[in-house]
């Protein structure tokens, strides 16, 4: 029997949920689609399947929408088989997005490493670097892999609990920002409202479903946002340069720069001055494409990592407008911003090698921190006291390029975006 792509399943699993109206339990539909998956390397996801997804995303807006309307109509059990639907809807989602199976290989072996030797361990991490492989075409795995091979040197010496904390690194490291986000935002909503049907709250399960209206339609357009599409060229380029294929890479840099265009249009000030400055950065790296110096390869690595970090910001300040409350998303909008700015940081100092660009930057993202404390609560304040105290470290170790520089800089990249996902 001939197997059906990955696209032509997504869609006949959500027209079937959306045609017959029957709530099917996520197993059941996981099922379904697994089964019918043949995994090319090199090409799990397309940008077809990508635009899948998205329209996918604007059906579970409808359901919610129509869950409302069955709420505000006193007709509670429409409203909760709305629900299971929409939860179902979020499930293959969450089942489709790339990095799905390496993250539940990585919580696998997190799990077994409370109870199974060290030994057996390691071979959990087989399949974890399978995955990393199979999907590196199309997403950064360069940073999650370090973890992944330190957790493997803490395994050789039996060190639990440092291979632990790198194998929950490389999950952070593989966070879909402009999925994700949103996505589990929506899906933590959504929970809140059946929770409050069952315990006949039908105001509050509108509330809560309101919020999560505004996690989707972040999450329907998140993807085609201007900036993450000069990212994604970026990254194209980038392996295209180290492929030593420059008429594509050039190629690549011309779609990025369309990208960039549209960026610098942005009603935010932040994305639009960014937007700029990137756009300029890109036509001189243009002209330097086909040579092969260490100057021209780190360039380009700059300017996709400055642009990555300025498309999670747009991720992230796009989910800050739908917070739950206003001084919560104040202090989650300085977080992002001292992300940033942390980010360009990392990059100056590993990539550029620029001590001066490095403390500026550094500044700037403990300014957004000390900003943030001034409407933050105590626990909150307490954690960006101790982000605080390690970007003071990096300022005072700022032409360090080892292994502990690293490790500080993910730890406070992993702090800060756990903080943003939570609030």
């Amino acid at each position: 029997m001939e197997t059906r792509s990955r696209s032509s399943v997504l869609s006949f699993a959500i027209a079937s949920i959306l045609a017959t109206g029957i709530v099917t339990t996520h197993n059941v539909l996981a099922a379904g689609l697994h089964e019918n998956i043949r995994v090319t390397h090199g090409h799990t996801v397309s940008p077809a399947e990508e635009r899948i997804m998205m329209r996918s995303a604007a059906r579970v807006l409808r359901y919610i929408a129509e869950t409302r309307s069955a709420i505000n109509a006193k007709n509670i059990g429409n409203a909760k088989s709305d629900l299971q639907q929409v939860r179902s809807l979020i499930n293959i989602l969450k089942s489709q997005m790339p990095t799905t199976k390496v993250r539940d290989h990585i919580w696998v072996a997190r799990q077994h490493l409370d109870y199974d030797s060290t030994r057996e361990v390691t071979a959990d991490l087989v399949p974890i670097e399978e995955d990393l492989t199979e999907i590196e075409d199309f997403v950064p795995v360069k940073e999650a892999r370090r973890h992944t091979r330190a957790a493997h040197e803490h395994l050789k010496q039996g060190d639990r609990t440092g291979a632990k904390k790198e194998l929950k690194a490389a999950d952070a490291a593989l966070l879909y920002t402009e999925v994700d986000l949103p996505l589990s935002g929506t899906e933590r909503q959504v929970i809140a409202a059946q929770k409050a049907l069952d315990n006949n709250q039908p105001a509050q399960a509108d509330k809560a479903l309101k919020q999560a209206e505004g996690g989707i339609r972040v999450l329907a357009t998140a993807v085609e946002a201007p900036v993450t599409q000069a990212r994604n060229s970026l990254w194209q380029a980038s392996k295209d340069y180290a492929a030593r294929d420059y008429a594509a890479a050039r190629a690549d840099l011309t779609r990025a720069g369309v990208w960039l265009d549209k960026a610098a249009q942005s009603t935010d000030k932040t994305t639009r001055e960014e937007a700029i400055k990137l756009r300029h950065s890109l036509k001189s790296v243009k002209g330097k494409i086909a040579q092969t110096g260490k100057g021209t390869g780190s360039s380009l690595t700059s300017l996709w990592l400055r642009t990555r970090a300025l498309a999670e910001r747009e991720s992230e300040k796009a989910s800050a407008s739908w917070g739950k409350m206003r001084s919560e998303s104040t202090v989650k909008s300085d977080l992002i911003e001292a992300k940033l700015h942390l980010a360009y940081a990392e990059s100056a100092q590993f990539v550029q090698g620029k001590s001066a660009e490095v403390s500026n930057e550094l500044d700037q993202a403990q300014g957004y921190l000390d900003k943030a404390t001034k409407t933050s609560d105590k626990v909150l304040t307490e954690k960006i006291h101790v982000m605080n105290d390690e970007l003071k470290q990096l300022k005072a170790n700022m032409d360090d390029k080892g292994a502990k520089a690293h490790a500080r800089y993910d730890k406070v990249k992993a702090d800060l975006r756990q903080t943003i996902r939570d609030l």
